[in-house]
């Protein structure tokens, strides 16, 4: 499912690799600069998913915003 799911340029740069999605077990994290970039992401999965015969489970879905501010 991730790896049919298009990177699209966002995310966080790590060295030179670009960052948008982080998986480990069943849990996945989408990392975006802004919302609209992170719901892009989480609809282009759920459909994804759901092409798979998998569900992506709302109630379990939680989200969060960081903002970084460079001194």
């Amino acid at each position: 499912m991730i790896q049919s799911t298009k990177i699209v340029p966002s995310g966080i740069k790590i060295g030179k690799e670009q960052l948008n999605i982080l998986a480990y077990a069943d849990d996945i994290a989408l990392i975006g600069k802004n919302e609209i970039e992170i719901r892009k992401l989480f609809v282009e999965m759920e459909n994804n998913a759901r092409k798979l015969g998998l569900h992506m489970n709302q109630e379990k879905t939680k989200y969060m915003i960081v903002e970084g501010k460079t001194v």
